[in-house]
């Protein structure tokens, strides 16, 4: 009799744990956050799964984006845990909110909608079945700073709610970063000291790019990790006034070359007035290196 009370028991507790446990969650998830306890409780409507599985489910959830069916999600989800989990409803559809605004505002494909924030404590918005939504967002033909409002129509109830949010709408270009901290010492720059990598700015035209003009310009400030731009750069006198310097003509096939005394000291890129030191002439140049200037004809 005992054997056979074991013999049940055990049965029983191998039919109970390959029955798959199920979860309901909303239709519609638009993620605000990645805190797995905080969506946990916001997305789950109900669970007959251990609190381990439906922590790990929703990991799993967040990674995916998009609209997919819900037996999709369960043989996945299977194939990667190990677990039998029934999902509801038969569709899902999951975005990152700050993914899915970029798609519906961005008047450019290097146009992103940025570092959202919200005074809605459940880090996502969700929506049932036969619930929409839409977006208002009256200045995003433009970046900057933006004021968002979500809103969810549930034409049911004839109903609708709204959700206030801030962030950035910004362009991703190319820049130099400093490869580490770089102090202000009165010294020139080099190629060495940054590296080439995508970053979100609200006006490109602000960033500094010219790697090749890096050694013409100091520092005016520590920097440190982010994006170099002109503000940051102060140029440095490639020629002094009363010190000789190489001039350069080139024209069609003639290329000249000879010395001459800069009036005024010039910065990269500056155009200045020199006196030629082989006949005394006045002679107009442009600063292009160190005691190197381009004659102008």
């Amino acid at each position: 009799m005992t054997k056979l009370l074991v013999v049940l028991t055990f049965l029983f507790s191998v039919t109970s744990w390959s029955k798959p446990c199920k979860i309901e969650i909303y239709a519609k998830n638009y993620l605000l956050s990645d805190n797995i306890a905080k969506l946990s409780k916001s997305i789950i409507k109900k669970s007959t799964c251990a609190h381990s599985t439906n922590s790990e489910f929703m990991r799993f959830l967040i990674t995916t984006n998009g609209s997919v069916s819900s037996s999709q999600i369960s043989r996945i989800f299977k194939a990667l845990s190990g677990k039998s989990v029934t999902i509801t409803p038969k569709r899902i559809t999951v975005h990152k909110l700050e993914n899915y605004l970029t798609e519906r505002l961005s008047f450019s494909k290097n146009w992103y909608i940025r570092e959202l924030k919200s005074l809605n404590p459940k880090g996502v918005i969700t929506l049932n079945n036969n619930e929409n939504i839409t977006v208002e967002c009256p200045n995003c033909n433009y970046p900057g700073n933006k004021s968002i409002r979500i809103i969810i129509q549930n034409p049911v109830k004839n109903k609708n709610s709204y959700f206030m949010l801030n962030g950035k709408l910004q362009i991703k270009t190319m820049a130099l970063v400093p490869r580490g901290i770089i102090q202000v010492d009165n010294q020139p720059l080099s190629k060495l000291m940054f590296k080439k990598k995508e970053v979100f700015v609200d006006n490109p035209a602000n960033i500094f790019t010219n790697e090749n003009a890096l050694t013409f310009y100091k520092v005016n400030k520590p920097l440190n990790g982010k994006a170099l731009v002109l503000s940051d750069l102060t140029p440095v006198s490639l020629v002094r006034a009363g010190t000789p310097t190489k001039i350069y003509l080139q024209t069609g096939s003639i290329s000249l070359k000879s010395m001459a005394t800069p009036l005024r000291s010039g910065k990269y890129g500056d155009t200045i007035q020199l006196r030629s030191t082989s006949n005394n002439k006045i002679i107009i140049g442009k600063v292009i290196d160190y005691n190197k200037v381009a004659i102008e004809l």
